[in-house]
């Protein structure tokens, strides 16, 4: 079961995602992610290594 979630589960949503997009075009929130993608991949670097910090001191 956890290989399902594991590989499975993204795979799914991955298709699902792309035939959505392909028969109803990007959505607009898509093309603003797109505008702001510097944003976006700073903020998520800087939540990865937050929560990395987190839990490496959780497990102290």
């Amino acid at each position: 079961m956890e290989l399902f979630f594991a590989i499975g589960l993204p795979i799914v949503l991955l298709f699902g995602l792309t035939i959505i997009f392909m028969s109803d075009g990007i959505p607009s929130w898509v093309q603003q992610i797109n505008r702001n993608s510097s944003t976006v991949w700073n903020f998520g670097i800087v939540f990865i290594s937050t929560m990395t910090a987190i839990i490496y001191l959780a497990r102290r």
